[in-house]
């Protein structure tokens, strides 16, 4: 008797051995949920000419993204040189998605910006047929982004009319989420040669639009258009510009941001930080952004 029992013991514990390393999920949490989660944020790496290929500095930065492995990228436009003439300008778009899928792995949000649009409705139904919606907004593990059309035409330099209407509602559903991060291809508030010619062509508008951002708790604006890196908070919301992925570079007036670059944000919780990665002719460089 006390020999089959002796044997049942060691068949049960044998069985807990097993099922241990069959079931590794019932015992601990996945390295996603674990460890929070990451994305990365680039903008206007578009050829200085129509007849040039994607910059060389650009497809160092995608290599850079993919090496890091973010859960997704997003895109804040200016992807293209511009043209008005539509194979040029959807010959230049393919070499485009050529360079993002032979570099980049994860997941690409886009939003456009005026190089791509260029002011033409053609262009718009192209990029709409490529993209789906031009302004859009997505859930990441209790986390909301909003990715917002700066070059509607006719409305270009504005969130208004059909658009503005929508993000309301849209930051209304989202009230209850953790974050909420915004992405446009104009700056709110230029810094350094786009004066005017941003988010800031009507200014009443754009100060309701950082009101309305600043009511509905949103955490971080990030927006291209300027060829730079620029850093600033606004009653409690962070403004990055981050125009430098392979364009030809701003001088800047204020002796900073004129540098190849993007930013890797990681969110854990309530805890967010940024990193902003920069690249020369000497290499690679990570530096937190205070």
């Amino acid at each position: 008797m006390r020999e089959t029992l002796r044997h049942r013991a060691a068949a049960c514990f044998a069985l807990l051995i097993v099922l241990s390393f069959a079931c590794p999920s019932k015992i601990s949490a996945s390295p996603t949920e674990r460890a929070g989660f990451t994305f990365a944020v680039f903008g206007d790496n578009q050829p200085e000419r129509t007849n040039l290929g994607q910059p060389e500095i650009f497809k160092r930065i995608l290599a850079d993204i993919d090496a890091a492995n973010p859960d997704f990228v997003i895109s804040l436009g200016d992807t293209i040189c511009g043209s008005s003439d539509p194979d040029q300008m959807q010959a230049m778009y393919q070499d485009y998605s050529d360079t993002i899928s032979s570099h980049l792995k994860a997941k690409l949000y886009q939003a456009v910006g005026n190089h791509d649009i260029y002011g033409s409705k053609a262009n718009q139904r192209f990029f709409k047929s490529k993209l789906g919606d031009l302004y859009y907004s997505f859930d990441f593990q209790g986390s909301h982004f909003i990715v917002l059309d700066s070059e509607v035409v006719g409305e270009e330099g504005r969130i208004t009319g059909e658009q503005l209407k929508w993000l309301k509602a849209d930051l209304y559903k989202a009230r209850a989420a953790r974050h909420k991060f915004v992405f446009a291809h104009r700056p709110l508030f230029p810094v350094d040669g786009h004066f005017g010619s941003s988010l800031d062509v009507n200014v009443a508008e754009r100060d309701a639009l950082h009101k309305l951002f600043t009511a509905s708790g949103v955490t971080g604006v990030f927006a291209g258009h300027e060829h730079l890196f620029n850093n600033e908070a606004r009653n409690g919301i962070r403004y990055f510009i981050t125009g430098g992925a392979g364009g030809r570079l701003f001088p800047s007036f204020f002796g900073t941001g004129d540098f190849h670059h993007y930013i890797s944000v990681y969110v854990n919780g309530d805890k967010i930080s940024y990193t902003l990665v920069k690249f020369d002719s000497k290499g690679t460089t990570r530096q937190d952004i205070p």
